[in-house]
């Protein structure tokens, strides 16, 4: 299984940075996840796509407050 690398660590004998992906065996991940160091990767799924239709790229306009009356 794969697992995400949440803090720098030493596994298998290798130094792995916060990010990395890799595959180990169950007992060296079960005391890994125990004590925080990484967990279950997750697949990556379809980019993010805009389906708003006629916004365009535009910002929507701020409202300001109105000034007080004297």
């Amino acid at each position: 299984m794969k697992y995400e690398v949440l803090k720098g660590c030493v596994i298998s004998a290798q130094r792995r940075n916060v990010g990395d992906v890799v595959e180990i065996d169950d007992s060296e991940a079960r005391m890994l996840m125990g004590i925080g160091r990484i967990a279950p990767a997750q697949e990556k799924s379809e980019p993010v796509v805009n389906r708003s239709v006629g916004l365009g790229d535009d910002q929507p306009k701020r409202r300001g407050r109105n000034k007080k009356a004297d």
